[in-house]
């Protein structure tokens, strides 16, 4: 039976930050729990998980630089709908079949997933090669240009995207968002890197050989992320139980829960809206005359009138900035412990910045500020989404959260499929302008539904702090085993 000091004690360890280690460890466990992991393991997974961002996010944050050839050079005679079908496909593909990855990751299969992702993201950027013919204008194939960079390479990307911050979520229990924040900068390091390296490779090689160089650093890169990719072993695996069976993929407690339901629908939106401007950036720069499209062998050059300013350094600003934005969120969502209050700023931030300064933009300083602003934005808001997936599964749930992250994703990758198309569709009936308006109306009311699912996570920790110290009356005084997450930090191995 407990005594009045027993209960006081109880009740002041369940008032202290919940949110300064991960779910999975218990506030008795907070003080022997090392701040950083000891295990050498743990900093090779963040390295991992760095060249997995870089090759997945950082290649379809790239992929404003292919478009800007394909329009300009080898596939003039398709469509605006059409060759954002390719940079949408490779969003959609990269995201929907996490919801089998995350699952895999649970049955701790990380390594047939790397492997996969190597081979699929090699074959598809090699396959490239052959999709321009010999690089001359419009000798570009459109389908295979689908085929190869959308369908074979998103398929590749999705293995390595989930597993990215799986990993590092597990290794780091209690530095976690940090962790998460800087695997993240790996995509915008790839969104700088690919566009420059593919521009200087097209220029000097032309497309088909300049090609074939780059999906060589891809499958360099892939290989380091999979030999140092190694997961914890102390996390408990998940069987993954029959295939066919809805179970063993969906979790049906996940959309019971009203915050992450929430919070799922707001991720949708954000995807949807910040890749409409990402895709068109370039082409916005040359059509507002703050720049031209990069000469190719034998291509058209620039508009008559144009700056000299290469469009594809808006890119790439916008690229390099997105770093900010994910160090800074990773910073801000550990000192606030709640990484969805740092997505409802941004997300507001952002719609304001898209309503006025793309529509408006007058010259070229007002041009760069824009994508330098709207890069910190966006790197903030596309690094927190499985901190925030860790942030609101319940304790109980934890060894769940590859598999509700891979819903999430799941979730995500229809919208981030139809958002560019919507985008593309609106500015071919209303002008570049509309570009900026759609997504400034899907970052305000995402914006709205972070703040919702916010306000739904605090009342449900309320209801279950008051059951918890009920249930810790009886059985205070007592130290509950070491949590596999704790296990995984404290490991010397």
């Amino acid at each position: 039976m407990s005594t009045p000091m027993q209960s006081s004690n109880s009740v002041e360890k369940r008032t202290a930050d919940p949110n300064e280690v991960s779910p999975a460890i218990s506030m008795l466990e907070a003080s022997i729990v090392p701040e950083w992991p000891r295990s050498w393991k743990a900093y090779a997974a963040l390295v991992a998980g760095f060249f997995m961002m870089f090759n997945c996010w950082g290649m379809v944050n790239a992929y404003g630089a292919f478009l800007g050839l394909y329009d300009e050079h080898l596939l003039t005679k398709n469509s605006d709908l059409q060759l954002s079908l390719v940079g949408a496909t490779e969003s959609f593909l990269l995201l929907f079949p996490s919801i089998f990855a995350g699952r895999l990751l649970d049955a701790r299969r990380h390594y047939y997933l790397g492997f996969t992702g190597f081979l699929l993201l090699f074959l598809g950027y090699f396959s490239l090669s052959f999709a321009g013919g010999k690089g001359g204008k419009d000798q570009g194939n459109y389908g295979l240009v689908w085929l190869t960079s959308g369908l074979l390479a998103g398929l590749g990307m999705t293995c390595f995207f989930t597993y990215s911050s799986h990993n590092v979520i597990q290794w780091f229990p209690r530095k976690r968002y940090i962790a998460a924040g800087i695997t993240s900068t790996g995509a915008g390091a790839g969104g700088i890197v690919y566009p420059l390296t593919f521009k200087f490779l097209v220029a000097n090689f032309g497309f088909p050989k300049g090609v074939r160089i780059l999906s060589a650093i891809v499958a360099g890169t892939t290989l380091i992320a999979f030999f140092l990719g190694m997961p914890c072993k102390e996390v408990p695996r998940r069987k993954v139980g029959a295939v066919f069976q809805f179970s063993t993929w969906i979790d049906k407690q996940a959309f019971r829960n009203k915050s992450y339901t929430l919070y799922v629908i707001a991720v949708a939106l954000v995807y949807g809206g910040f890749y409409s401007v990402a895709f068109h950036v370039t082409e916005w720069a040359e059509v507002k005359g703050f720049g031209t499209q990069e000469d190719v062998p034998g291509g058209t050059g620039a508009r008559p009138g144009n700056s000299g300013f290469r469009t594809f350094w808006f890119l790439a600003i916008m690229n390099g900035t997105s770093i900010i934005g994910r160090l800074a969120s990773a910073f801000f969502a550990t000192h606030l412990s709640n990484p969805i209050v740092v997505h409802t700023a941004t997300c507001f931030l952002a719609s304001l910045l898209a309503f006025f300064f793309w529509p408006f933009a007058q010259n070229n300083a007002g041009a760069i500020a824009f994508v330098s602003i709207f890069g910190v934005l966006g790197g903030s808001m596309l690094s927190l989404p499985a901190s925030g997936v860790a942030y609101l599964i319940p304790a109980e749930r934890h060894s769940h959260v590859g598999q509700w992250t891979g819903m999430m994703w799941s979730g995500v990758s229809i919208f981030a499929l139809v958002g560019p198309l919507i985008a593309a569709a609106l500015k071919r009936r209303f002008g570049m302008d509309a570009v900026g308006y759609w997504c400034g109306a899907t970052m305000l009311l995402t914006a709205i539904l972070f703040a919702w699912s916010m306000f739904l996570k605090r009342k449900e920790d309320k209801r279950s702090t008051t059951s918890t110290l009920v249930g810790d009356g009886e059985k205070s005084g007592t130290q509950s085993p070491a949590s596999p997450a704790s296990k995984c930090a404290d490991t010397n191995v």
